[in-house]
């Protein structure tokens, strides 16, 4: 997820808060280390550089935040040591994160990815619940029909099954700091209309035996 954009999109899941969490972490690490950083125009690349030196500099300021609030550094962090041109960060994964620390309630806007722990489904659902933002989340499981029943239980205004989705189909918009209203298809009109009722003492012609 984070190397799309180099985390840099409002629809990126940042906290990911599994049972197995010390699995899901080592795989997490695992994965992002191999994530090939480098020239965005490169087909090899699969992470480009930050948009500003200043998002750079914010990127690493919550990175030295989480590990200063004791977040376990699993991945990432730095600069890539190869790349002296450009505003390049590294992957970065963080495990056993407090869910009131900043990096977990905070928007990053960079290749930063929090792993909270999570005792049951139940505390899960609250921790995913437990932020001012919720625009876009994911479920993940190979059982549908618990996904449709935990996405149901999100506050967020898209939740994706196994991945992190949208579509141009559906209207965009998220609950709480996300956002208010909707943009696109039929919710996105509503906006843009304006309601008119007319109170009449009868039915007019045309309109004899529908509903008042």
């Amino acid at each position: 997820m984070l190397p799309l954009g180099t985390g840099l999109l409002l629809t990126h899941p940042d906290r990911s808060p599994p049972q197995s969490a010390d699995e899901l972490l080592d795989a997490l690490a695992s994965t992002f280390s191999q994530v090939r950083v480098g020239d965005p125009f490169s087909d090899q690349t699969q992470m480009g550089p930050l948009a500003a030196e200043r998002q750079r500099d914010r990127v690493e300021a919550y990175i030295a935040k989480g590990i200063a609030e004791g977040a376990t550094l699993a991945t990432g962090g730095g600069r890539p040591q190869d790349l002296d041109r450009g505003w390049y960060i590294e992957p970065t994964v963080f495990g056993n994160v407090d869910n009131h620390s900043v990096i977990a309630q905070e928007e990053i806007f960079g290749p930063v990815l929090s792993v909270i722990p999570a005792g049951d489904e139940d505390e899960a659902v609250r921790i995913a619940n437990d932020t001012i933002y919720e625009l876009n989340a994911s479920v993940f499981t190979s059982d549908v029909n618990r996904a449709r029943q935990v996405a149901a239980r999100l506050r967020s205004g898209t939740v994706g099954h196994n991945a992190m989705r949208t579509d141009f189909g559906v209207s965009f918009g998220g609950f709480k700091q996300s956002g208010i209203g909707r943009e696109g298809v039929h919710e996105g009109l509503h906006p843009f209309l304006e309601v008119k009722f007319m109170i009449l003492q009868g039915p007019p012609d045309g309109y004899e035996g529908t509903a008042a």
